[in-house]
């Protein structure tokens, strides 16, 4: 739908933007940038992270014997020790960090999915908004012309003056009509804006035609029910789920059995040298990391809840999605088809008895009354119609079915 300028932008420099264009702009979002760094930033530390959980020790120690006096020098010594969890502390840490990125993906994922629906709603509500201006420019037109036919017929004694001023009556009803619409629109375009981003100058007009999507398939049921399950959001909520629950098995296996290996090396006042090995094992009684591990598992908890909660309510939205698909459909084709085709007829038949002096203004009045909420309610059905396909369309890519 072409769009038209309005009395409140004739200086302003419109800049086109067609849907494509809108929707590759969502993907440049700086939470859809940073959270992809972010993922990036976890994976290079997992594949980076040491086959160990913790550092090296090296301790030096120096001093001199001082009895008996006859032994009397210097002694030192020089060890190495190293700390190896028991329980895979760092293969756990490695697990942990991964699980993070894919965690962090999906909620990427998740709000890659939010973005291009607002954005598509955003750029549809847009059009829309030029369609409802047109629409309303075209209605003061007509209703201009009509008062210059009454006034013609009023100069000719085959109407009233009072019959003059109900025309203009419904003229200036029609200007202010207009005047709404231009405000709706600028408003779909501070949306539009928000969105993608405010343009260099001036203010966003759609540019080509929305997406034909006649041709998308509607999934039946049982797809739907598999799709509702892998929706990013409730991915992103599964994977919280199984992050947390690394976390928690890296915390208590970070406090859990620790073998302390390690090697010393020892010279005495009468230059004897000593190298031997160390072991020690601590004795996790106290210490073992269960309220760590507790706070973990019950963020796991948590989320796991969520997930599954949130797959109840995905799958409704989907059941209504498809819904609202074969509703608007409806809705579209009566209007398209039958009622503003009918409309247009009453009117024509309406002002042609007026013109003859067979009907009455009422008559006419009530005729284009009819026609243009028929053809406003025609603009909003274009518009649901092609959000509803859109918006099923844009859920199933993000779950990851075909298209």
């Amino acid at each position: 739908m072409a769009s038209t300028p309005t009395a409140g932008s004739a200086n302003e420099q419109n800049t086109p933007v067609t849907f494509d264009a809108a929707m590759t702009a969502a993907l440049r979002n700086a939470k859809l940038v940073n959270g992809g760094q972010a993922v990036e930033l976890l994976t290079r530390a997992s594949q980076k992270s040491p086959p160990v959980d913790a550092n090296p020790i090296v301790t030096v120690a120096a001093g001199g014997r001082l009895t008996p006096s006859t032994e009397q020098g210097f002694e030192g010594g020089l060890s190495l020790t190293q700390s190896i969890a028991v329980e895979g502390a760092a293969g756990l840490r490695r697990d942990a960090l991964a699980g993070e990125a894919a965690w962090i993906r999906a909620e990427t994922d998740a709000e890659t999915m939010a973005r291009q629906l607002a954005v598509a709603s955003a750029w549809l509500v847009l059009q829309e908004a030029e369609g409802q201006v047109a629409a309303a420019t075209e209605d003061v037109a007509n209703e201009a012309r009509f008062v210059t036919l009454l006034t013609r017929l009023a100069s000719a004694g085959e109407r009233t003056s009072a019959d003059v001023s109900t025309g203009q009556v419904r003229l200036t009803e029609a200007e202010l009509r207009e005047r709404v619409a231009e405000g709706m629109l600028a408003d779909a375009r501070a949306q539009l804006a928000s969105e993608i981003g405010t343009p260099a100058s001036g203010v966003f007009v759609t540019a080509g035609p929305a997406p034909s999507l006649s041709n998308a398939a509607v999934p039946d049921a049982a797809t739907l029910n598999r799709l509702a399950a892998e929706l990013p959001p409730i991915r992103a909520r599964q994977l919280l789920a199984k992050s947390e629950t690394l976390r928690a098995a890296e915390e208590r296996a970070m406090r859990g059995m620790h073998v302390q290996v390690g090697i010393e090396a020892r010279r005495d006042a009468l230059s004897a040298t000593v190298l031997q090995g160390t072991l020690g094992v601590p004795l996790p009684f106290f210490a073992v990391g269960d309220r760590e591990f507790a706070a973990k598992r019950a963020a796991a908890l948590r989320a796991e809840g969520d997930a599954l909660d949130e797959t109840t309510r995905a799958r409704a939205m989907l059941t209504l999605a498809v819904h609202e698909v074969e509703h608007s459909e409806e809705v579209f084709q009566t209007l398209s088809t039958r009622l503003v085709p009918e409309t247009v007829r009453a009117l024509t038949q309406r002002e042609l008895q007026l013109t003859s002096g067979e009907g009455t203004l009422l008559e006419v009045l009530d005729a284009r009354r009819s026609q243009v909420d028929a053809r406003s309610r025609l603009v909003r059905a274009t518009r649901d119609r092609i959000w509803a396909r859109l918006r099923l369309l844009l859920l199933i890519q993000a779950a990851g079915g075909t298209s």
